[in-house]
């Protein structure tokens, strides 16, 4: 499923999702002129925060400056392409709803609960992490709890048709975490690629924000 745009929601100009998109790009555009070498510098695995965590090994603020910053690379087009679609749909809602601010906090502190979702999972994986997936995969949960009845245009590939229609958020949303849930239980037991539990972690941490500002907070 491929989200084009909330159909139900009003969203105009939101100028601190406009800025970590552009910031995503601006990321990539450094791994490409730099090459390889940026993995080394700011790459970050599971592994690397579990010595930290067991160990002692490293330093608190090289640690969490490379989660940041790997939490704004991507390991090539369609993964960025496919996080930015997303962030576009979803993000401007959320912002709107608790504000610039609030909306930067949560989405910066977004990136290191998935990560260190990931990490409670695979602790031992030696496998670097990149990717704006977690945090995005926490806006997702807070416009579910802000906007559960809202309509989403989607793009659904069938073999060799593609079928665009809207799906209430809800069931978007709920079609979305269990692909993620599965994928995760089934990779449970292998390295993986694919951080399914940081998608997991954010999207629940977003759920939990969302209820707390929604009805616990004015």
């Amino acid at each position: 499923m491929i989200p084009v745009r909330d159909t139900s929601v009003s969203r105009g100009f939101a100028p601190a999702t406009a800025l970590f998109i552009l910031i995503n790009f601006g990321v990539f555009i450094e791994e490409i002129r730099i090459g390889e070498q940026i993995f080394q510098l700011f790459g970050i695995s599971p592994f690397d925060i579990y010595r930290y965590l067991t160990k002692g090994q490293g330093t608190f603020l090289d640690l969490h400056l490379s989660i940041l910053v790997a939490g704004f690379m991507h390991g090539g087009y369609i993964h960025l392409f496919g996080n930015m679609i997303f962030l576009s749909v979803f993000g401007p809602a959320v912002e709107k709803r608790i504000g610039i601010f609030r909306y930067v906090v949560f989405y910066l502190s977004a990136i290191f609960v998935s990560f260190y979702a990931h990490t409670f999972f695979y602790p031992t994986s030696p496998v670097p992490v990149v990717g704006a997936s977690g945090a995005i995969a926490a806006v997702m949960g807070a416009y579910l709890v802000f906007n559960p009845k809202a309509k989403i245009l989607t793009i659904i590939p069938l073999l060799f048709f593609i079928e665009v229609i809207e799906i209430p958020s809800i069931v978007f949303m709920l079609v979305w975490f269990s692909l993620q849930g599965a994928n995760g239980y089934l990779s449970i037991h292998s390295q993986t690629t694919i951080a399914w539990f940081s998608h997991i972690g954010g999207f629940l941490m977003g759920v939990a924000v969302g209820i707390q500002l929604r009805w616990f907070r004015q």
